[in-house]
């Protein structure tokens, strides 16, 4: 399952919630990420520290072994997404 990083609890705890959908295109998934109030049937929510992301269905096994991390710069924010087992390393 998804996994929320710490710099990401402290951009969404700023922003609130986001939800992730996956676009399936030739073979290939495209993630789009938009604010939210709150999730939509099917979605998964994925909550740490009090901040919540929705993940639907195609986002949810695309992202599964995976960790969202977010980067403020200015007045915009930088997702990446990282293996778990890299983040877990990164941070031994």
């Amino acid at each position: 399952m998804l996994q929320i990083s710490d710099e990401a609890v402290d951009a969404l705890s700023q922003v609130g919630a986001l939800r992730i959908r996956g676009v399936e295109a030739d073979g290939d998934i495209e993630l789009e990420i938009e604010e939210a109030s709150e999730p939509v049937a099917d979605d998964i929510v994925i909550a740490r520290n009090g901040v919540e992301v929705y993940l639907d269905p195609v986002a949810a096994t695309a992202l599964e072994d995976q960790v969202l991390s977010i980067h403020a710069h200015d007045d915009h924010f930088h997702f990446s997404f990282d293996d778990q087992e890299e983040a877990e390393s990164d941070s031994a």
